[in-house]
């Protein structure tokens, strides 16, 4: 009797996880796509210094203006533009082409729990960072799922300014949230010397403002950038 109380327990925590299993992937079938269809802010304008994140209000507030309208418009710009990951169709299990800068990407489709994670089939080159090869640059130290870097080399260099460029194979991170498919942005601003400002698609690697100068500042804001089937 024990035994077979012990069967019919495993057997009912089996049928959870799968159902578990089937809700987390139920939003896709094969094939199936995606198209762009809008965007959401998630969160607050967050600011950083290379010790941490700033809480104080009164010096975020002497970002909020201007980063605020400026992260605003270039979600709006993100959203419109048809060249930056427009289309995703899932071919089958494995197998995704991404629209994304005027090319159909072939990539491979890696699940990890609720993260959809695309890595481009081949080994393309991919431009540029500025002043440092990518895995010395700030959008590879914020970003959680990082690119293949197969190799790095110098790309330009105008006027004593320096653009590098790497070999490897890109990643693209989106989520099922909410019964909808989603692409986590963070658009960023470096406020320093050299101004730099841009946006990632992936999440945040939490200790990424340990790489920021003494005396840099960082303001970033997070959004969604939303996908419909059709």
């Amino acid at each position: 009797m024990p035994g077979n109380r012990f069967c019919f327990l495993l057997f009912l925590l089996v049928l959870i996880l799968s159902c578990e299993t089937d809700n987390k992937t139920s939003l896709l079938t094969y094939p199936s796509v995606f198209h762009k269809s809008g965007f959401e802010a998630v969160g607050k304008l967050r600011v950083f210094s290379s010790t941490g994140e700033i809480k104080n209000s009164s010096a975020i507030s002497r970002f909020s203006r201007y980063d605020t309208s400026y992260f605003n418009s270039y979600a709006n710009y993100i959203n419109s533009d048809p060249q930056i990951m427009d289309t995703i169709g899932f071919v089958n299990e494995q197998g995704v082409m991404l629209h994304h800068e005027s090319q159909c990407l072939d990539c491979l489709l890696n699940m990890e729990n609720d993260l959809l994670i695309l890595t481009e089939i081949n080994v393309n080159s991919s431009c540029c960072t500025q002043g440092e090869v990518m895995t010395r640059s700030l959008p590879y130290y914020m970003c959680r799922v990082k690119p293949e870097v197969h190799s790095e080399f110098l790309h330009s260099s105008i006027g004593g300014k320096y653009s590098f460029a790497f070999t490897g194979r890109r990643k693209y991170v989106f989520k099922e949230t909410d019964g909808r498919l989603v692409a986590p942005l963070i658009l960023y601003n470096l406020h320093s010397k050299n101004f730099e400002g841009g946006f990632v698609n992936n999440f945040l690697q939490p200790d990424f403002y340990s790489m920021l100068a003494a005396g840099d500042t960082l303001a970033l804001r997070e959004y969604e950038l939303l996908f419909e089937s059709k």
